[in-house]
């Protein structure tokens, strides 16, 4: 269930028109058209596989950026719908997920007394690093993807989705519990390092129905107020398999 939940975050915070978050635990579908509406990657080479650091639970969904209507922007922002850095940023991003020639490389990661676990992936070309992952899953019920997209090894676009799962009382069988899913997604568009638009969406239901309830979900402003530890995160996958342990350190405290 975790990995589904993964794989259901990492499609509903990225860039597009709309979200057609990933399907399945083995791959998310690549995301067609960059949008702050939801849609979501739909290929299985330049999508993140849900980590499955845990067993039963289902994972946070995520979505891609697209030219929003009820955009949220940080205080003191003065870019606007048509802000020709944030279609550059989306026109970076639909390039990074059409790209079939990126390479990956994996590197897990564990925090101590098995307080959590995750994966730090990779993605190259161009002997650049083009795009990076972080699934992770708690001890708990909790669960939480980032992805970084980088334009000439700077950070210009975050999708980050975090939440957690539940059992249901009220559905499923003894054998096949039914799970409530809740979700809130995140989207930061970068400049010169610093956040330009953040915005949010969040949704709660039954967890086979969290995609579509996601992409429904209005957007909202964000305060930005999670974009530091993102930076930082990125910060250390540009560092490669290296940057592993600083990830670990930043997302196991």
């Amino acid at each position: 269930m975790i990995r589904s939940s993964i794989a259901c975050i990492a499609c509903l915070v990225a860039v597009g028109s709309g979200c057609n978050s990933p399907s399945s635990s083995s791959s998310s579908r690549a995301a067609s058209t960059p949008a702050d509406a939801t849609r979501a990657p739909s290929s299985s080479a330049t999508t993140p596989q849900a980590v499955a650091p845990a067993s039963g639970g289902s994972t946070p969904a995520t979505t891609s950026p697209a030219a929003p209507t009820s955009d949220g922007k940080p205080q003191g922002a003065q870019d606007g719908p048509d802000d020709p850095r944030i279609e550059k940023i989306r026109a970076r991003y639909q390039e990074i997920q059409s790209r079939k020639d990126l390479k990956r490389s994996d590197h897990r990661f564990e925090c101590a007394g098995g307080e959590g676990r995750g994966e730090l992936r990779l993605y190259q070309a161009d002997g650049a690093l083009q795009k990076a992952e972080i699934a992770a899953a708690d001890a708990g019920h909790g669960e939480m993807t980032y992805q970084f997209y980088y334009d000439q090894g700077k950070l210009v676009f975050v999708l980050y989705g975090d939440g957690g799962w539940s059992f249901d009382g009220t559905r499923g069988t003894p054998d096949k519990p039914a799970t409530t899913t809740s979700v809130t997604q995140r989207r930061y568009y970068l400049h010169d390092g610093a956040p330009l638009r953040c915005i949010k969406k969040y949704a709660k239901g039954p967890t086979e129905q969290i995609e579509s309830l996601l992409e429904q979900a209005p957007n909202q402003p964000d305060d930005c107020a999670r974009a530091p530890k993102a930076q930082k995160l990125a910060s250390a996958a540009l560092a490669g398999p290296k940057g592993t342990d600083e990830v670990k350190k930043l997302m196991c405290n």
